[in-house]
This record gives structure tokens, C-alpha cells and sequence, in this order.
């Protein structure tokens, strides 16, 4: 009976994790020409209230500055796909010593482009910027 027990309450709480998974997806960012050998991903999840969390990944970054003439920092931004959709700062990617850089944001979109361009000031209300890396997000 214990047993019975046991093995019920592990099936339940391996559909619990697997459900709490279920709505999370990594997409791979593409890398611009400029910068071929930066790499990043952007993991997708819907969240309770109907928001998007976005947990952005990156590695192999050079620094902004190397990247583009007077940039200080890269910036994460989205647009809807509707037309005449705006881009929206998801803030500020920092990228450390190692290349390597991460930033967790919510949007309430759905379905838009993620991309990261280096800017001149992290206050920047629009891309300036080359696209250094990007992707499109569809939630379902």
C-alpha cells in the first residue's frame, strides 16, 4: 500500500514539473555578419498574467565599444509585428570580461522581434545601433 502510495505521488509530482516546463522555449539568437562569432539564446515562458518573461543568454559579446564607435552598452529591445509596431528598451545587457552577458525581462507581447543592438547610453528611448544578434518570438 505504501508502495501504491509512493509511486502515485511521484507521478504527480513529475506532471507537475513536466506542466511547469511545458511553457518555456529557447530560441537561438542569429548572430549578425559583422559579428559572426557571438552566440546567444533567448529563453521564452508565458507567465500567470498573461506577460512574456524573456531570459536573454549571451556569449563570445566583444565589448560595445568594439563593436560600434561610441557605444557603451548593448541594449535589448522588442517590437510587435503588427505594423507601425514601436520598439520597446527590455534595459541594458551587460557583457563581463569573459564576453559573456544575461538579462531577465518581461514584455507584454506575445509575438515580436527580440534583438540587441549596441548604443551610446543605456537612457537610449530607440535603436541606434547595428543589430548584433536577433530572433522572433511567437508564444502560443
Amino acid at each position: 500500500m505504501k508502495t501504491h502510495r509512493f509511486m502515485i505521488m511521484m507521478l504527480i509530482a513529475i506532471g507537475m514539473a513536466a506542466f511547469s516546463c511545458a511553457g518555456s522555449r529557447e530560441l537561438t539568437l542569429t548572430a549578425s555578419p559583422d559579428i559572426p562569432g557571438a552566440q546567444g539564446t533567448a529563453t521564452v515562458s508565458a507567465t500567470d498574467d498573461a506577460n512574456t518573461k524573456v531570459v536573454v543568454t549571451v556569449e563570445h559579446l566583444a565589448s560595445p565599444e568594439r563593436v560600434a564607435p561610441g557605444a557603451t552598452v548593448y541594449m535589448v529591445w522588442v517590437r510587435g509585428n503588427e505594423s507601425g509596431a514601436l520598439p520597446q528598451s527590455l534595459g541594458a545587457l551587460r557583457v563581463d570580461d569573459h564576453l559573456k552577458g544575461s538579462i531577465s525581462a518581461m514584455t507584454a507581447l506575445r509575438e515580436f522581434e527580440l534583438y540587441i543592438t549596441a548604443e551610446p547610453s543605456q537612457t537610449s528611448t530607440e535603436p541606434t545601433g547595428k543589430t548584433v544578434l536577433s530572433t522572433t518570438v511567437a508564444m502560443k
